[in-house]
């Protein structure tokens, strides 16, 4: 018979007792470790995840802030189109009503511009100022805009990242830090990031070519000559008038259509259409664009008052005298001259600066020897609403072509298509900014030299003619459109 001693048992328990005790202290053991590496890996997880979403928070705020100056430029170019509704959803820095073209006064609107994932959400402030310190030698002024741009940031009010990033980026948890600085203190609700990009707006004049078409451009004569020339550059020009000796290759032309058909002009520039073909080019000294565009904004009736004592229709000789600040104010139902009557602008005996406007509700027509003749100095601009046709004698402007600007008005009824016809027996001194009409230009048999620059829904010219383009009209002229000439981000 077998018999186990009774003092073993309890050596037994207490070594089993032990054994389950050093199993417990070793599970608590790896179940501490596993909770620490789970924090650790939880915590280096969860600054990578702030990390991220702060990262992408400071690139969609600078997002934001482009999207603010897009903004901005939308609404200067709605001024050209309809200056009663650019700018009418934004708040005034004094509260007062007006647009930006009143010196240093501002506009701020706060735009909402994306909602993303979770919530988050991107926006811009922008202020856009027109201070007199941004004003041209012209006399044109150009726009500030300070865009800033918002994004909302996740994962709680904890920087993350090493230290060059935190510095970089300059989170707002608790107080906008741009507003802070300012002494303004502005308590942030939701995290968020933000960047302040700060551009100059350049308006842009009319005439930038010398030939610019909606549609189409058609020469018609091997004999047609397109060039360039600077009045204001005496390497470039005599005695501020062309010399063809000083010949320059910025006689552009271009259209927003299809098809220009050179026919064999020679052309001293460059030739751009929008995804479409110059055909017979091979007297183009310049580059050849197939991926051009620039849209040509209407010309609106100008709002203006006549002047005492000025005429309502010219029919027979007829003589104003332009005056040397405030421009002279003219309306009229029609200009129809024929035979050797004669419409007279006068200036200054000296021949300094002084300055007309006209506004022609009706056709303008030149016949037989009928002509508009400019005094030295003078500085006319004429808007037609109806058709114009410069035959005869045509204009007389002894200046350069920017002293006579001739703009056609915006038909009411967008089937009409108008012409401005130039077919006078002295050619042609002036510039000429027509969206909605046919510009026709009717050469002779001898070389009819027409300096300026044309812009027109279509473009036709015919006859032996030559286009001198003066460079210095580049940014003269109504503004017809806007663009940055100055981008740069402000990291304080």
């Amino acid at each position: 018979m077998i018999t186990t001693s009774t003092q073993t048992v309890p050596r037994i328990i207490r070594l089993r007792r032990r054994e389950a005790g050093n199993v417990i202290l070793l599970c608590l053991g790896i179940i501490i470790t596993l909770a620490i590496l789970s924090a650790v890996v939880l915590n280096i997880l969860g600054t990578r995840h702030r990390q991220a979403f702060q990262t992408a928070a400071w690139h969609n705020a600078l997002l934001a802030a482009e999207g603010g100056v897009d903004t901005a430029v939308a609404e200067l170019r709605q001024s050209l189109v309809n200056p009663t509704a650019a700018f009418s959803s934004w708040t005034r820095a004094d509260g007062s009503s007006g647009g930006p073209n009143d010196g240093s006064t501002y506009f701020t609107s706060s735009v909402l511009l994306r909602s993303g994932e979770g919530g988050q959400r991107s926006w811009a402030t922008i202020e856009v100022s027109a201070p007199a310190t941004l004003r041209d030698d012209n006399g044109t002024q150009w726009y500030r805009v300070r865009s800033t741009g918002y994004s909302e940031v996740s994962g709680g009010r904890v920087l993350a990242g090493n230290s060059m990033d935190v510095q970089l980026r300059k989170l707002n948890f608790h107080n906008d830090r741009r507003a802070s600085a300012e002494g303004r203190p502005i308590t942030v609700n939701i995290p968020n990031a933000s960047r302040v990009i700060e551009v100059i707006i350049k308006p842009v004049g009319a005439f930038r070519a010398a030939l610019f078409a909606e549609e189409r451009i058609d020469m018609n004569n091997h004999n047609i000559v397109v060039d360039s020339y600077d009045s204001t550059d005496p390497a470039k020009s005599t005695n501020a008038f062309y010399d063809p000796a000083k010949r320059q290759e910025n006689g552009d032309i271009a259209t927003n259509g299809s098809v220009i058909d050179v026919g064999n002009a020679h052309i001293y520039g460059d030739a751009s259409t929008n995804g479409g073909s110059v055909l017979r080019a091979g007297n183009v000294t310049g580059t050849i664009h197939s991926d051009f565009y620039n849209e040509l904004f209407p010309v609106s009736v100008p709002t203006m008052t006549p002047h005492m004592g000025t005429p309502s229709v010219v029919r027979a000789n007829t003589t104003i005298t332009a005056t040397p600040s405030n421009p002279l104010m003219v309306i009229l139902s029609e200009i129809k001259l024929s035979g050797s009557a004669a419409f007279r602008i006068n200036g200054a005996a000296d021949g300094s600066p002084t300055y007309a406007q006209i506004l022609v509700n009706g056709d303008i027509s030149l016949s037989g020897q009928g002509q508009i003749i400019l005094g030295p100095g003078v500085n006319l601009r004429l808007f037609v609403v109806g058709n114009a046709d410069l035959t005869g004698n045509g204009v007389a402007n002894p200046n350069r072509p920017l002293n006579f600007q001739m703009y056609g008005v915006e038909q009411l009824n967008p089937s009409i298509v108008p012409e401005f016809k130039i077919a006078g027996n002295g050619g042609f001194r002036g510039s000429l900014y027509a969206p909605n009409y046919l510009i026709t230009m009717v050469g002779g048999g001898h070389t009819d030299s027409i300096f300026g620059s044309f812009a027109g829904r279509r473009i036709n010219m015919t006859g032996v003619q030559s286009v001198h383009y003066d460079e210095a009209m580049a940014d003269a002229g109504l503004v017809s459109d806007f663009k940055v000439v100055s981008w740069f981000e402000d990291n304080r």
